[in-house]
């Protein structure tokens, strides 16, 4: 058998060490620092949000103290949605009354309050992550126990 040579090539290892030192650079450039202040800037904003028959839905996100405020003062379920509605509304809608919120269709209220309480969050909604196999994940379907 013959002796093989095992040669370190410097100028790979270089070239890896510097792209292993430029991902982590730009991947902690994502990781955001916690800024409370920032977050309170960011959820006064008026935002946006489409609904396929409504249209264009903006609205603005309720302070904790909001969210506090209604939950205290309105102990019935339907005031309270209402007033959730109205305070996120209101706004960024000109002149809207509480009284405008009761007058519209159940149906357009029930719409607004699930895709406010669902895509309207604070939070973006998280895209799901392909498979390795590249296909995207399925939501497993729920059952009845």
């Amino acid at each position: 058998m013959g002796k093989t040579e095992n040669k370190v090539d410097w100028s790979k290892v270089s070239e890896y060490e510097q792209a292993l030192n430029e991902y982590s650079a730009a991947k902690f450039a994502r990781i955001k620092v916690f800024d409370p202040r920032e977050i309170v800037r960011n959820a006064k904003q008026v935002r946006e949000i489409v609904d396929e028959d409504l249209g264009t839905i903006r609205y603005v996100i309720l302070s904790y103290d909001d969210a506090t405020d209604i939950a205290e003062k309105y102990t019935d379920n339907k005031e309270r949605s209402m007033q959730y509605l109205f305070r996120q509304l209101a706004p960024a809608n000109e002149g809207l009354k509480v009284e405008d919120i009761r007058k519209m269709p159940y149906e357009v209220v029930v719409r607004l309050l699930l895709k406010l309480q669902r895509e309207g969050s604070f939070f973006p909604p998280k895209t799901p992550k392909p498979s390795p196999n590249g296909s995207m994940p399925t939501q497993e379907p729920k059952t009845s126990a």
